[in-house]
């Protein structure tokens, strides 16, 4: 179980497509005896360190001790640091660190460069192998680029220990995929309960027909902001983003306010938005929180409030599979409720618009929370306006100010038979949003042609248009596109279908 074996595997699984990347890691796995650490490290389940990519480089100027523009143009030439440090140092040292001694250095917090962390990241890097160093790197950014993620480890584990995915899948929504490889390993059933610490699967609203809305509904606002995951047990406060990433440092304000409840031991489902005065900010404002350094000023900048729609457990009681009505009375006595009536309708959606909000969501009074699952249960609905979750397939450089950057993209849908171009787009971004855009997809060209840059589908924008359209010789088109916000917590596999399109016309 040596660190050389780990980024061995890791190399050779980079360029596969993710079906061999499946058959090829579940085969591997009789390499490894300590599974758990492993797949912690695969599913990225790590500790907050406090290292970013401006750092590193400085980190890594100082290691092999050469100047800061040395590592710079290396950087330049591949993209990645990692990239850069292997060609940089192509050596072939030996050592005999683990996936535990592994584990421990990319955990390291990494706040100040006299730290003693410096000085063990600095005597162990010199010590690595250049394929050693590439993936300590990667993993120490959290910028892996190997294409494995959440749903490609379920598959592995299901294939390796003969399980249906389903059944990992459900497994997984209600422990860490290193949690339930130790069951596993133990031929054990993880258990199917609710733990302070325990990320579950957030339950995701669907854009439902208003003639199938749910007769006997409750009916919340739709607020712009991003949704989180809040547990609560004594002092104990960890927020968690969508995807199940920890984030309580980059809203401390918000962990004291959950922090001063009185009701304990609480998993709570919400949403964080900016706000200015007492309205809602544009959703973009909150990029300040989630990017930002000084998490002190990014407090100042960017205020935000916390609002609480649904409670999976209340004073330690799992509460998840009851009614959504009876999970309203049970949370009824914590502050910082989403707004909600059970009244006329489409009165209180004009209230939403007319406060600045999205719209509403539309949810079934009678129904449990299905963690993990896009619900029928749960009915978004907004103003009428296309809205889309399309992947950038290609771009073009921009003309006079913008002419160093990306400023037209062709964005497209799945299908089965790969994407499918739905249209393009220029308008909604800033020249910041243009300058974050171009640097993350220079990483990701895949070929170049008649000024046309085209890229693997990796970023995901979420567009508004007035209308879809399709010719005769069936190219779809938006009417109107613009992109409303850049969707760093989405992943491709959740963009719009053609089918999805098709259904709009």
């Amino acid at each position: 179980m040596t660190m050389k074996q780990l980024a061995r595997m890791l190399e050779a699984s980079e360029d596969m497509t993710p079906t061999q990347a499946i058959t090829f890691l579940s085969s591997e796995l009789m390499n490894f005896e300590d599974k758990r650490t492993l797949f912690s490290i695969l599913s990225l389940e790590l500790k907050t360190n406090n290292i970013g990519l401006s750092k590193a480089k400085k980190w890594m100027s100082k290691i092999y001790d050469v100047f800061e523009d040395e590592i710079e143009t290396e950087y330049d030439t591949y993209g990645d640091l990692g990239e850069a440090i292997y060609w940089f140092d192509n050596t072939n040292k030996e050592n005999e660190y683990t996936i535990n001694t592994f584990k421990t250095l990319i955990e390291l917090d990494c706040g100040n460069m006299l730290s003693n962390s410096f000085k063990l990241i600095n005597e162990c890097v010199l010590k690595m192998s250049d394929i050693e160093v590439k993936w300590f790197i990667r993993y120490w950014l959290r910028t892996t680029r190997n294409g494995i993620k959440t749903s490609t480890l379920q598959k592995v584990i299901a294939k390796h220990y003969g399980k249906k995915i389903s059944v990992v899948k459900k497994h997984c929504n209600f422990n860490s995929i290193s949690d339930v490889v130790s069951y596993y390993e133990m031929n054990e059933e993880p258990p199917i309960n609710l733990t302070h610490g325990g990320f579950v699967a957030p339950m995701l609203a669907k854009a439902i027909p208003m003639d199938k809305w749910p007769t006997n509904k409750i009916v919340d606002f739709k607020y712009d902001g991003n949704r989180y995951q809040i547990h609560k047990q004594e002092d104990s406060v960890i927020i968690f983003n969508r995807r199940g990433k920890i984030v309580t440092e980059q809203f401390s304000d918000v962990a004291d306010i959950v922090r001063a409840y009185e009701s304990d031991n609480l998993i709570l489902d919400g949403e964080i938005y900016p706000i200015e005065g007492e309205r809602p900010a544009p959703h973009s404002k909150l990029a300040t929180r989630v990017h930002s350094k000084d998490k002190a000023e990014a407090i100042a900048k960017c205020p935000v409030k916390w609002v609480i729609f649904d409670c999976l457990m209340y004073n330690g009681v799992t509460i998840m599979n009851l009614p959504y009505s009876q999970r309203l009375i049970e949370m009824n006595s914590l502050p910082d409720q989403a707004e909600r009536s059970t009244d006329n309708v489409m009165a209180f959606y004009n209230k939403a618009i007319n406060e600045g909000f999205e719209g509403i969501i539309v949810k079934d009074a009678d129904a449990p929370y299905e963690s993990g699952k896009r619900s029928k249960y749960w009915a978004k609905h907004k103003p009428p306006q296309i809205d889309l979750d399309l992947v950038i397939l290609s771009a073009r450089y921009g003309d006079g100010k913008n002419s160093s950057y990306f400023a037209s993209f062709d964005l497209g849908a799945k299908s089965e038979n790969g994407f499918v171009k739905v249209t393009s787009v220029g308008s909604g971004l800033t020249d910041a949003n243009l300058i974050s855009l171009t640097n993350t997809l220079r990483k990701n060209v895949e070929d170049f042609k008649n000024n046309t840059y085209y890229f693997l589908p990796r970023v995901v924008l979420e567009i508004k248009a007035d209308l879809v359209t399709k010719d005769k010789q069936g190219n779809y088109s938006l009417r109107f596109p613009r992109v409303h916000r850049i969707r760093e917590d989405k992943f491709v596999a959740d963009i719009n279908t053609i089918k999805n399109i098709e259904e709009l016309i």
